[in-house]
């Protein structure tokens, strides 16, 4: 038996395109919940994003030379199958890509909203000094006192 008869690749394809899929959902539920500012429920779909590349990764080691074994038998396989599994693959690429884009779109967008509230904490701290300054220099000078300790 030949290991084409062995493989069912159009299967194996297309799991992979369902878990890429999956990804690409959670993806946009975790820009959304960026958006809204959503940070426990963020919590969550980071976790469900998590274990679905676990399982992702078990199911890769499953077959690890399959790309290999793919490209071996690709042009021994009838044209209809190997028709559907280029399509798949096809397919499951587009995904990839979209889910790439939006894994850099969430990214940035946490990476901005850090950089904002970074740049908030210091000029709250900033004001906080200055109104400490204006405050004392205000202050008459019987209010003034001198602490040695500090």
């Amino acid at each position: 038996m030949t290991s084409t008869n062995m493989i069912d690749y159009p299967r194996l394809f297309a799991v992979r395109l369902e878990y890429s899929r999956a990804l690409l959902t959670l993806s946009l539920q975790q820009q959304e919940l960026i958006k809204d500012d959503d940070y426990s429920s963020l919590l969550d779909v980071l976790g469900k994003k998590q274990r679905l590349l676990g399982q992702l990764d078990q199911y890769t080691k499953q077959l690890p030379r399959l790309w290999e074994q793919w490209q071996q038998d690709r042009d021994q396989l009838p044209p209809d199958q190997r028709a559907t599994c280029e399509q798949i693959l096809s397919d499951s690429e587009a995904v990839l890509a979209q889910l790439l884009k939006n894994e850099d779109t969430s990214t940035q967008s946490m990476v901005d909203r850090r950089d904002r509230t970074k740049q908030q904490i210091q000029s709250l701290n900033q004001g906080a000094k200055v109104g400490e300054a204006y405050r004392d220099s205000l202050a008459p000078s019987t209010h003034r006192h001198l602490n040695i300790d500090q």
